[in-house]
């Protein structure tokens, strides 16, 4: 048996497969909030720039704030499935 079907065996559930397109999006643009706030961080360090580092904090603050998003709506797809009840 794959290690997948194992997963799925033992109850676990892959938020990326069976989330909305939605959840993706979120994830995926939090994500790259991260990338560019680390690489505005370096370069302001860098170069010694503050207003670059303050950029920099407001896109990471941002990544947070669309993960954070991500995740409310991943629980909230989880308790609309849980209040359908069992699946058969």
């Amino acid at each position: 048996m794959s290690r997948s079907a194992q997963d799925r065996a033992a109850g676990w559930v892959s938020p990326w497969e069976n989330g909305s397109v939605l959840y993706r999006r979120l994830v995926l643009t939090g994500s790259g909030l991260f990338l560019v706030g680390i690489i505005l961080s370096i370069v302001g360090a860098v170069l010694d720039r503050s207003a670059v580092s303050l950029t920099a904090l407001a896109v990471l603050g941002g990544g947070v704030l669309v993960h954070l998003s991500a995740q409310l709506v991943r629980l909230r797809q989880a308790v609309r499935r849980g209040s359908q009840g069992p699946r058969r």
